[in-house]
């Protein structure tokens, strides 16, 4: 399956990630434990890979070139040229990379390929020893819509093959969101929601902030935990208020309205109700549910 991890700048997203795949900084005190399949232990080779949001890459080297050379370097060294080349071609077709796989990458001085492109192929240089879980950190900032539809669609391929892919991601389109199987939605470092992608949706219904018909349903689970809006809507009220003198006290509350219904109500205030929300509900139990089946079934 393939989790997205959601939520406003400084929630928590990056820590999380880098917690979950053990690399937090020496310095960083982490309390609690990090089970794999219900075991605490340390992942073997190939057991996990992390993706970072930076594409750390060789720009005079071509896409083929990048990728036989980490596969010569990381794959085991029983297994013959003729092996590794096989891998390194079949990387290249499952990132959809053939077009261009004799293409420069290029860097700040030499033209190379599209952002996308980067991007897939950071991708495949660490799915090149078929982990069993894959960290990315928001693989899509920085692409366009049809780039960040590609990758996502990649990842979700991935999962399809018996993989774990967990991916922070920041403000997917509603097509990109719909790939997703499952959502873990943060604010200040606190869950507001896990379980079902498709699910959220009802949740916030239930929980008293229902989703507008024609709003993409992530922007506005972010619009509910986001406390940067409450400062927006204050700068943009008083600016209305200083151009618009003209406008009564009633006119400029609906001037407020207009722009959004969440408006009169505290960031703060949604979180919390949230978060509270979230803990005695049937997602949360539900998500308990399965984290027990799931030990046991190891267990026995």
């Amino acid at each position: 399956r393939i989790l997205a991890i959601m939520g406003p700048s400084g929630s928590g997203k990056s820590t999380l990630l880098d917690a979950l795949a053990g690399r937090l900084a020496g310095n960083v005190v982490m309390s609690g434990k990090v089970l794999v399949n219900g075991k605490k232990r340390r992942l073997d080779f190939g057991g996990s890979a992390y993706v970072t949001q930076e594409d750390v890459l060789l720009g005079t080297l071509t896409v083929r070139e990048s990728i036989a050379y980490s596969a010569h370097l990381r794959l085991p060294s029983n297994l013959t040229r003729e092996e590794i080349s096989d891998i390194v071609e079949a990387t290249i077709t499952e990132m959809g990379l053939q077009e261009c796989s004799d293409r420069t990458i290029g860097n700040w001085h030499m033209r190379g390929i599209s952002g996308g492109e980067k991007k897939r192929l950071s991708i495949a240089l660490e799915v090149l020893t078929k982990p069993s879980l894959l960290f990315l950190d928001e693989p899509t900032s920085g692409l366009d819509s049809a780039s960040a539809f590609f990758v996502v669609q990649i990842l979700r391929n991935i999962a399809s093959n018996g993989k774990t892919v967990i991916s922070s991601i920041h403000q997917p389109s509603g097509e990109v969101f719909a790939l997703f199987d499952d959502l873990l939605l943060l604010s200040g470092g606190e869950t507001v929601y896990f379980g079902d992608a498709k699910s959220a949706t009802k949740f916030f219904g239930e929980a008293g902030f229902p989703c507008p018909s024609r709003r993409n349903p992530s922007d506005h689970f972010l619009r509910c935990v986001n406390s940067d809006f409450d400062d927006i809507t204050a700068t943009l009220v008083e600016s209305r208020r200083i151009h618009g003198s003209s406008l009564s006290h009633y006119q400029l509350h609906e001037t407020s309205n207009t722009l959004d219904p969440l408006n009169d109500i505290p960031t703060a205030e949604i979180r919390t109700t949230l978060v509270r929300k979230f803990k005695c509900s049937e997602y949360a139990a539900a998500s308990r549910t399965r984290i027990q089946e799931i030990l046991s079934i190891v267990s026995y």
